[in-house]
């Protein structure tokens, strides 16, 4: 804003009207009061969402254990499903691996 626009928007404000403005009460206040029921509903539902995200984020941390666990469970299955010929496979594959990287 320039000198000029800002002389002339604080030349436009009435002192009297801004005070009564800043002053008004909207009538009765008692809901804004600690302990009313509007007070106690605000409280209360702050609380709720405040468990909800908790709620969520315990909810994102077991699905993440609960698919680490399901990955557990099928590694354990093919080892034990593996055969005889499997595990030799697997053992030279990395016999191989270990004379690429020496």
């Amino acid at each position: 804003m320039t000198d000029d626009a800002w002389a002339n928007f604080i030349a436009s404000i009435d002192p009297v009207t801004l005070e009564r403005e800043r002053m008004r009460v909207h009538g009765n206040l008692e809901h804004e009061r600690p302990g009313s029921r509007q007070d106690h509903e605000m409280r209360h539902a702050h609380e709720w969402l405040k468990q909800e995200r908790i709620r969520d984020a315990i909810d994102d941390d077991m699905a993440g254990e609960i698919y680490r666990l399901q990955l557990a469970d099928a590694d354990r299955n093919i080892h034990n499903h593996m055969t005889e010929h499997d595990r030799k496979l697997e053992a030279s594959i990395a016999a191989y691996r270990a004379r690429k990287a020496a």
